[in-house]
């Protein structure tokens, strides 16, 4: 029996985040790093380049990126729809902040927990929020969470760990639970927002009690 295939794919490079520690991004100034060309994958060209693993046992198909946002792409919706001809599962990495309630809405009730949305949304308010994943717009991206998980559609949510925001873990997993979405809380390794070191044994047990 062959052993499945996983794929993960980056199809733009556009994202109207500004996170610091992100490549695309200066982590001075908060600006556009001036070698990134933003531009999008045809889906033409995606379409043309995937027709032969339709036979190759493909277990999943990622839509993440380093350097964009899928839902950024304005034909991300022919991307997903073209990944299940040739994928069972399906999963999209995004801040969240991007498309409307309707757009997953939509998604969810035509493939359901087919499709695994993560919507990375640090802190439970849109100051905190902010803090890392600035630019994007608190509130716009908890209603496309809350409307996904509402459609059967299989939503996560991916909490990065930071100085200013390992209090709300509580608070961020009670309201997990309530949604009934999955919350994972990772500790932030990068250069930006670094956890306190004499903290980090606590958070780590507040991540251990508040796992769910």
């Amino acid at each position: 029996m062959k052993r499945p295939y996983a794929l993960d794919f980056a199809i733009t490079s556009f994202c109207q985040a500004r996170c610091r520690s992100c490549p695309r991004t200066d982590s001075d100034t908060g600006e556009m790093e001036s070698w990134m060309i933003p531009r999008h994958q045809p889906y033409a060209t995606f379409k043309k380049n995937t027709l032969s693993l339709k036979d190759k046992n493909i277990h999943f198909v990622k839509f993440c990126g380093q350097t964009g946002d899928p839902m950024m792409h304005p034909d991300i919706t022919d991307f997903v729809d073209h990944a299940f001809t040739f994928a069972n599962t399906v999963m999209i990495n995004t801040n969240g902040g991007l498309r409307n309630t309707n757009w997953y809405k939509t998604v969810g009730e035509k493939y359901g927990e087919d499709l695994t949305i993560t919507f990375a949304i640090d802190g439970i308010d849109a100051d905190t929020n902010w803090k890392y994943r600035e630019g994007v717009n608190f509130n716009k991206a908890w209603d496309n969470m809350v409307a996904y998980a509402a459609s059967n559609g299989q939503a996560e949510w991916d909490f990065l760990i930071f100085e200013w925001n390992y209090h709300q873990i509580p608070e961020a997993a009670r309201l997990a639970k309530s949604l009934g979405v999955p919350i994972e809380f990772k500790l932030n390794t990068q250069r930006h927002g670094l956890l306190d070191p004499s903290k980090l044994a606590m958070v780590e047990e507040m991540i251990f009690q508040n796992t769910i």
